[in-house]
């Protein structure tokens, strides 16, 4: 998600509070999905855990967003992909690089410190899918937070150059430190220390976009990151990422109740 508006929060102090899944109504997996409105492009076979998330919403809307598998049937993505009360979540895999797999999400979990008014603070959020994925391994979640300077990727379904949504795509970008404020933006002081941040290196440089919000920005292996917003257009003048490190205690602790529940 890319902002024109102004942003502020504040950040508080993150806890591991129990984790609230929010069920969806149980569905067979279809491919009446009108996926073909939304994944224009040839998908890439690197990254078969990042998968596309497609969003029904109960006023008829569909949106497009960004995830990663980081458990059996777990995905990490950011919370105002799924935060406006969905009817209905798709994930869409490619685990041979060409051929579609699509899998429904049979619950949510929106980290309680997420609000939409204020997107650089908890934006994350999990999905469980309604059966395992087949033939897709999981990625791993960073547990140091990487240091500005050291490089990224980026991967995601979102816009490109051209304006085309859907085709996935992959990036490299290098971490600089987060700003203490963004005036352009309206980030206050202290407001992006839940964040890791990057600025394009030059104008059309590798940078996030719509619809790869939720995405990863992967960091030696494992997930460091999840896309959550950048500043003004696509390449912007900031983007961040949602650092999992500064999250970490409400993930494991998500992932504990969905593990008990099942």
């Amino acid at each position: 998600m890319r902002l024109s508006l102004a942003v502020a929060c504040v950040l508080v102090a993150v806890t591991a509070r129990a984790a609230t899944w929010t069920p969806l109504s149980s569905r067979t997996p279809t491919r009446s999905v009108p996926v073909s409105r939304i994944y224009n492009g040839q998908p890439t076979g690197d990254f078969p855990a990042v998968a596309g998330l497609v969003v029904f919403r109960g006023d008829g809307a569909i949106g497009l967003c960004s995830a990663t598998l980081i458990a059996d049937g777990v995905l990490i993505t950011a919370a105002h992909c799924v935060s406006s009360n969905p009817s209905r979540i798709v994930a869409a895999f490619f685990p041979d690089g060409t051929t579609e797999a699509d899998y429904e999400v049979a619950a949510y979990a929106v980290h309680p410190q997420f609000d939409i008014d204020t997107l650089a603070r908890a934006d994350v959020a999990l999905v469980a899918l309604a059966q395992p994925v087949s033939g897709v391994a999981p990625i791993g979640l960073a547990r140091r937070k990487p240091r500005a300077r050291t490089p990224g990727t980026i991967v995601g379904y979102g816009r490109d150059e051209n304006g085309t949504t859907g085709a996935k795509q992959m990036g490299t970008i290098r971490l600089k430190a987060c700003p203490q404020t963004f005036p352009p933006a309206g980030i206050q002081r202290g407001q992006l220390a839940g964040s890791l941040c990057w600025t394009p290196r030059k104008r059309g440089g590798q940078d996030t976009c719509q619809g790869d919000s939720g995405g990863p920005l992967l960091v030696r292996g494992v997930v460091a990151g999840v896309t959550a917003g950048g500043y003004p257009t696509c390449p912007g003048k900031l983007s961040w990422d949602t650092s999992v490190v500064a999250y970490r205690a409400w993930i494991d602790a998500a992932l504990r109740a969905r593990a008990t529940a099942n």
